[in-house]
């Protein structure tokens, strides 16, 4: 009796340890399945899959390339300070060939954008979009906001339709009425666009471009500025610039960032730009005087070369021998802009004389453009005009803007 007693209880003994054993392994699979991201009840540990896309921005010094007589457009120039300040960052990123939505990204932390330097961000995306990974293309704006531009709301919840049709610099924003003179408080406005881009990896990281290569957006200016230069030989009398204007029919009253609209509105009537902060005329007494006021022509030298030589005559001191009026930073124009600038030589009567590019869409975004007016002692005040295709664009080995 004992000894059938005692078998009975080795065997209950062994029951208890097979159930003691089964329920830790069962507690330690429950802990292995609820600690995954998105994972629950595979038993699989799993992590958010991110695209990768490389961003950069100009910097403030930029690469130098040879110019054409009369007309830098090969070449480029320095930005000064806060032209090329990121304030804040967009990026939107959608399927190609659907137009469906895929992932958004925004900050304010561009450190490594105004060192000169690019970033890599990390956007998250869908597992559906991981294992497809259709085209996509690619918007990304800095500085575009309600201020700066007068946008509506743009976030992660805008569709790629509304996103075309509503980033953009609206009316009342860096127009020939508002005389913009200084960089505005949150920057000038950027924009960068890829298209039709491969997406490549395996998730959870993924990148847009190739297997060797992220793909990368440039930021490039959404305007454009210009600036006046006067001058006239030693010993003439004053000359007396009394109004700059910028002919009807030259600036648009929008500019859209990400597309070219069907038609466009421009200014009505020719427009002032010589004003002062109340909006009033403000007439240039007696531009500068120097010893040859031809030897700020445009000779054909490297753009910012020229800029430089204009630059160290506007400030030589204690007398400048040029007089700037400007920069004045304005919405981007296919047209080829036109004006007059109206003068006083003594008591003489006032004259007018023409300024224009030499053709139409010199003054595109990220363009920079100085008219030179001179007067030599003889007849009218003689004009020429130079424009700068990229405003310290920063040089890089691979194709980036495709615009």
């Amino acid at each position: 009796m004992w000894n059938c007693k005692f078998k009975e209880m080795i065997k209950n003994r062994h029951i208890y340890l097979l159930q003691w054993l089964l329920c830790s392994i069962l507690t330690v699979l429950c802990s292995a399945c609820s600690s995954g991201d998105a994972g629950e009840g595979t038993g699989i540990t799993h992590k958010q899959a991110k695209l990768a896309i490389y961003v950069y921005a100009p910097e403030q010094a930029a690469a130098k390339r040879n110019g054409a007589p009369h007309r830098a457009n090969e070449g480029e120039v320095d930005a000064i300070i806060g032209e090329g300040t990121i304030d804040s960052l967009q990026i939107w990123i959608y399927e190609s060939a659907t137009g469906n939505y895929v992932g958004y990204f925004g900050t304010k932390d561009v450190t490594a954008l105004n060192e000169g330097q690019g970033s890599t961000y990390q956007i998250p995306v869908s597992d559906d979009f991981a294992r497809n990974k259709p085209d996509v293309n690619v918007y990304v704006m800095a500085n575009v906001t309600y201020t700066n531009c007068g946008v509506g709301t743009l976030d992660k919840n805008t569709n790629r339709t509304d996103l075309l049709n509503g980033a953009k610099i609206a009316n009342g924003h860096f127009g020939l009425e508002q005389n913009v003179r200084a960089v505005p408080a949150g920057g000038l406005p950027f924009a960068g666009r890829l298209t039709a881009q491969p997406v490549v990896g395996d998730a959870p990281t993924l990148r847009i471009g190739t297997l060797s290569a992220v793909s990368t957006v440039q930021l490039t200016r959404a305007v454009s500025k210009l600036r006046f230069v006067f001058a006239k030989t030693t010993g003439q009398p004053t000359v007396n610039i009394t109004s700059i204007k910028i002919n009807a029919d030259m600036i648009p009253y929008e500019e859209y960032l990400f597309q070219t609209p069907a038609s466009m509105t421009y200014n009505a009537e020719a427009v002032e730009l010589l004003l002062d902060d109340k909006g009033d005329i403000a007439d240039i007494t007696d531009i500068a005087e120097t010893a040859d006021p031809t030897q700020y022509l445009y000779l054909g030298q490297e753009a910012q070369a020229y800029e430089d030589l204009i630059n160290a005559a506007a400030n030589k001191q204690p007398n400048p021998e040029v007089t700037v009026n400007g920069p004045v930073y304005l919405r981007e124009s296919d047209k080829q802009l036109a004006g007059t600038i109206t003068y006083k030589i003594g008591d003489a009567e006032p004259k007018t004389v023409d300024f224009a590019m030499q053709q139409a869409g010199d003054f595109k975004r990220n363009h920079t453009w100085i008219v030179y007016a001179y007067y030599a002692g003889a007849g009218k005040l003689q004009v020429q005009s130079l424009y700068v295709k990229d405003w310290s664009t920063k040089e890089m080995n691979h194709q980036v803007y495709n615009w």
